[in-house]
């Protein structure tokens, strides 16, 4: 597979890891990427034509919304987990108050 073929693979991967994201599939985006990092290599391991330019721009446009959807998955893990740690926490205050009410 050219460095060309190998480009055009790889941005495909990465269109399947945004759908996959907004499915919060994790498992098959670590699939997805794991088939797409040794292309993403072979794809700039030779020069690049100019069109390739165009394509490469393009994969790291794809990459960066990837990022930016990682983060904001991250972000509402991370508001979760507080909203979780706070009602426990009011749960055990709450249970403890009526065990010393009994």
């Amino acid at each position: 597979m050219g460095n060309v073929a190998a480009l055009t693979e790889a941005i495909s991967l990465t269109d399947q890891i945004l759908s996959v994201l907004d499915e919060s599939d994790f498992a098959a985006v670590a699939d997805l990427d794991a088939r797409r990092q040794p292309l993403i290599v072979k794809a700039f391991s030779d020069s690049i034509d100019e069109i390739d330019v165009i394509k490469s721009r393009h994969l790291q446009s794809l990459n960066q919304q990837v990022v930016e959807k990682l983060s904001v998955l991250k972000e509402s893990v991370l508001q979760q987990q507080k909203q979780i740690r706070t009602a426990s926490k009011a749960t055990r205050a709450y249970t403890s108050h009526q065990s010393v009410a009994r």
